[in-house]
């Protein structure tokens, strides 16, 4: 089998990790300042525009190798990244996976030296800037993470590519392989696939949770407590939405338990779609608005100082579909508005709909060095103006008042009415997360 056709096997593959899938979330900012917009896929700062490319038909996607894909920067722009499996042969049997052991499906592996000289012949054509590893579980776990760390090491010591690298670290892999691996990368990731043992055990009867995942992810967490230079991008997680019954309670609290214990840089969150034979394609897909939810809801926890306990849940423990999670809150807290923009701190500026990190310290800033005339300010500020409008105050009058087209649509009573409140009737008192780590794992391993 050719190289070409084992990337077009190895790269299809490779798909079903979360980081690179930004097509499948709906129209939303690309980064935290516009009000509760989705993230974008990050890249780490020290990692440079993708060389200028030259038109021609090489650099059409019709004319690409499988498993090349771009990837928005957070600063504007886009990458290429090369995210392949090294094998697709796997003995694990997840009830969810298109690699599930029991599936016949097309299974090829390539070498360490295959996969890097391909990777490099990609690079130098100006094709890819990045690689995404990943690969199916043998028996012999240890094995196959040798196998990538020895295409990792090819690169960087063979090729002297010092570009970003994305590497999976295995259920399962031996202390030392994971610290080679945090040694060579820039990101290094371990998916949970679910927020507790109990939840994956729908997923997977061989995956173990504690001792196979989150023990790796803990040996990461010390690793760069020894050297903070080690994998700057941190490590992140995925989570399966949708297939073990799991809430979004579950899944918040798990993950908010993950950003504050073990320092993980962030969380996917991929929206459940059945595959053809395996255990569980008589599940419906879950809702991509469930995804989108979930990311702006873990946005709130990341980047605009929300507690867990202050993102609005129903009584069944999920996100609030008719609103973004940041618009449920405020709506939930009339109290907290009408907010004047010209004395509101920074902490209550982010809690305002369409309002978000860069344009509150823009406001913060300009409202010390000049006056603000009128809300066509505020929308140079980055500021969303529709949506903050009935929760703030300028001077003392409401934007609104500001903003003759919209008087009529945007009134103080109508936003606290019953009739025009999309969650008038749902219950939004906070419940308490528990924890989905057990107790005893945070006592003997964190």
């Amino acid at each position: 089998m050719d190289i070409m056709t084992k990337l077009k096997i190895l790269g299809e593959g490779a798909d079903q990790e979360q980081e690179l899938n930004v097509h499948q979330i709906s129209a939303g900012s690309k980064n935290p300042s516009s009000g509760s917009g989705l993230p974008t896929c990050f890249m780490p700062q020290h990692i440079t525009q993708p060389r200028e490319r030259h038109r021609n038909p090489a650099h059409d996607k019709r004319f690409l190798p499988g498993g090349i894909h771009t990837c928005p920067l957070p600063g504007g722009g886009s990458t290429r990244l090369l995210k392949v499996l090294q094998t697709n042969i796997c003995e694990f049997d997840c009830f969810y996976c298109e690699h599930r052991a029991s599936r016949d499906v097309p299974r090829t592996y390539v070498s360490p030296d295959e996969l890097a000289r391909t990777f490099m012949m990609l690079h130098q054509r100006h094709l890819v800037d990045g690689l995404f590893l990943s690969s199916g579980i043998t028996k012999r776990i240890d094995v196959m993470q040798e196998r990538m760390v020895q295409t990792v090491e090819i690169l960087r010591a063979k090729y002297h590519f010092k570009g970003y690298v994305h590497l999976k670290i295995l259920p399962g892999a031996s202390q030392a392989a994971v610290e080679r691996s945090v040694q060579l990368a820039n990101r290094v990731s371990l998916n949970l696939e679910a927020p507790s043992p109990q939840h994956l055990t729908h997923l997977s009867r061989k995956k173990d949770f504690l001792d196979g995942m989150l023990t790796r992810m803990v040996w990461v967490k010390r690793l760069q407590q020894q050297d903070p230079n080690l994998v700057p991008a941190g490590q992140i997680t995925q989570f399966v939405v949708g297939a073990a019954g799991e809430t979004d309670r579950d899944i918040l609290s798990a993950t908010n338990q993950l950003y504050k214990q073990i320092g993980l840089r962030r969380a996917y969150f991929s929206a459940f779609s059945p595959i053809p034979d395996t255990p569980l394609d008589h599940l419906p897909p879950t809702p991509l608005l469930r995804q989108n939810r979930l990311y702006q809801a873990d946005w709130l926890l990341r980047f605009y100082g929300f507690k867990i306990e202050e993102i609005p849940l129903t009584p069944e423990g999920n996100l609030i579909q008719e609103v973004d999670p940041k618009t449920a809150w405020a709506m939930s807290h009339p109290e907290w508005f009408p907010l004047e923009l010209s004395t509101a701190s920074y902490e209550e500026l982010i809690r305002v709909p369409g309002i978000g990190p860069t344009s509150a310290k823009r406001i913060m800033e300009i409202r010390h060095k000049s006056v603000i005339t009128g809300p066509r300010e505020f929308t140079h500020l980055g500021m969303v103006v529709k949506r903050a409008t009935p929760y703030v105050l300028y001077n003392g009058r409401l934007l609104s008042t500001l903003l003759p087209q919209t008087r009529r649509k945007l009134t103080q009573l109508d936003l606290w009415s019953a009739s025009s409140n999309p969650i008038s009737k749902i219950s939004l008192t906070p419940k308490e997360n528990p924890s989905t780590i057990p107790p005893i794992y945070e006592k003997e391993v964190l």
